[in-house]
């Protein structure tokens, strides 16, 4: 017959084995820190709009447009424009002057004529900087290594132009 004893005496003797298990994998060595390596450089012009703006007590929902841009790679050599008119910039201002980003856009790569989509999300300050990460997804053959890379894309503003620098983890590269 299984008692309660019985009980208590199984259990504490998996807690036992499950501890054991998580007390030996905290000793193991940590992951190395990942290497990271810039791809390419957005420069995007925004065009602000408070036409659409929506004040709330928590936030005021805010929109900018895209009207043009492009990206280089390292060298400087132009690798794609953007495609005006085509998404946006949508996002929130809390009180502590805090914006939260949520954008997307299409580019056009200059090499082989294909499209971008581009997903962009993180927060910033608004007209001074942003700290964000963006996904790509693209039939673009050239480019298929950016596919569903997530690219860590610190940002600044001058005027209306973000200078963006995308930087992704070597090992999630094709």
């Amino acid at each position: 017959m299984f008692s309660i004893l019985h009980a208590f005496l199984f259990l504490g003797a998996s807690s036992y084995a499950a501890f054991s298990v998580v007390h030996k994998t905290t000793h193991n060595a940590a992951p190395p820190a990942p290497q990271f390596k810039l791809v390419f450089t957005c420069n995007l012009v925004l065009g602000v709009t408070h036409d659409f703006s929506i004040v709330r007590p928590q936030y005021t929902r805010v929109t900018l447009s895209i009207l043009g841009g492009n990206w280089t790679d390292p060298d400087c050599m132009l690798i794609e424009n953007a495609v005006p008119g085509i998404g946006g910039e949508w996002g929130t201002v809390d009180s502590t002057g805090t914006l939260t980003l949520d954008a997307d856009y299409y580019v056009q790569f200059v090499h082989d004529k294909k499209y971008a989509y581009l997903r962009l999300g993180g927060f910033g300050v608004p007209a001074k900087s942003d700290d964000g990460r963006t996904v790509v997804e693209t039939d673009s053959l050239q480019y298929a290594s950016i596919n569903n890379v997530t690219f860590f894309s610190p940002g600044v503003f001058s005027g209306n132009v973000l200078v963006s620098p995308h930087w992704a983890s070597l090992d999630k590269l094709g």
